[in-house]
Order: structure tokens, then C-alpha cells, then sequence
């Protein structure tokens, strides 16, 4: 699980909490147990929530780090708001491409390089753009601007290739991801 996803799920966590008692206080052990990390990214985590100002940790005199935490009334109003809590702790899913875009990607690169009507060369550079441009989506915020230009980059070595690539792109989460994007950049 990444450090988003761990954050994200700490807050809901709580906010149920909170719902049903406001003075609960969810243990390190039942963070563990639920959220399936170990001490280490529980404590980065929840140390990182507290510093935002997101949850309050009870502390002991010595020993562990905390004994209890629970939500803040910033940390309410942040998951109530809905789209801050999406901009701020996206969902895994809609956040990045799934492993099935990524096997369709690694399908088109190996029909590239097996394709006996390209020369050498040009095998290897659309390759390497189609590489470059699952790499873009791969990354937190990629960039519309720089997708489209090694979209076009193929469009004009091989129109053929580029409508293969245009139906892997047009999957739900690539258009998300993109739209999201070109709105950031534009």
C-alpha cells in the first residue's frame, strides 16, 4: 500500500470512528491488524496527519510513539469535503493505471519489435516512446502536454501503431488521468 492510500485510509478510518464516538481513539495495534503495514509506516504516517493537522495522537510518558489517535475537526471537514479529500488522498484506482494498461502497453511494445515491416531503427524508437508515454502515466501527476506530443511523434512514423496506442488510451483511467492533467496545464 502507498503512503497516499495509507493516509487516506487512517482518515476514514478515524472519521467512522469519530462518527460513532467523537472521543474514541483508534491503538497502533488496531491500525496494524486493519491496514495490514507495520509499526514503521504507521508511525511515518500518522506522524505526517498530525503534522497537517489532520489527527491528534495521544502520547505516553515513554515508550511508543502513541497509544491512541483521532481525528481533528480539520481532518472532519477535510474527508466531509469530498473533492479536497480526492485531490489531497486520491484513490489508488483512479490515481494510477492499472496492471492490466500496463500489460496491453508491454503486448504493443513486443508486437513492435517482432513487426517485420518496420526497420530496426524505427522499431526501436517508437519502443521507446510507447515506454516513454506509459511511463508518463505512471508517475503521480503526469503531463497531457507530454503525452500528446509522443502520441503525435508516433502518429507521424506509423498511423497503424498509433491507432493500436489510441485504443490502449482510451481506457476510462488513462482519460481520467489526462483530463485531470490537460486541466492542471491549461
Amino acid at each position: 500500500m502507498e503512503k497516499i492510500e495509507i493516509r487516506r485510509r487512517i482518515l476514514e478510518m478515524l472519521y467512522e470512528k469519530f462518527t460513532e464516538h467523537p472521543y474514541y481513539r483508534i491503538t497502533p495495534k488496531e491500525f496494524k491488524n486493519k491496514l495490514k503495514i507495520n509499526i514503521r509506516e504507521l508511525n511515518f504516517n500518522v506522524i505526517y496527519l498530525e503534522e497537517k493537522g489532520l489527527i491528534e495522537l495521544q502520547k505516553p510518558l515513554e515508550g511508543t510513539l502513541f497509544v491512541g489517535a483521532r481525528i481533528t475537526t480539520k481532518g472532519v471537514d477535510l474527508v466531509e469535503d469530498e473533492y479536497r479529500f480526492n485531490m489531497m488522498f486520491p484513490l489508488a484506482s483512479t490515481r494510477s493505471v492499472s496492471e492490466n494498461i500496463l500489460a496491453k502497453f508491454n503486448l504493443l511494445r513486443e508486437g513492435i519489435e517482432t513487426d517485420k515491416n518496420l526497420s530496426p531503427e524505427l522499431r526501436e524508437i517508437i519502443v521507446e516512446e510507447v515506454r516513454s508515454i506509459e511511463d508518463e502515466l505512471k508517475k503521480a501527476e503526469p503531463s497531457y502536454g507530454v503525452v500528446k506530443k509522443m502520441l503525435d511523434k508516433i502518429k507521424d512514423r506509423n498511423f497503424e501503431i498509433y491507432e493500436r496506442l489510441s485504443a490502449i488510451m482510451k481506457d476510462p483511467t488513462i482519460i481520467r488521468i489526462l483530463t485531470e492533467s490537460a486541466k492542471r496545464e491549461l
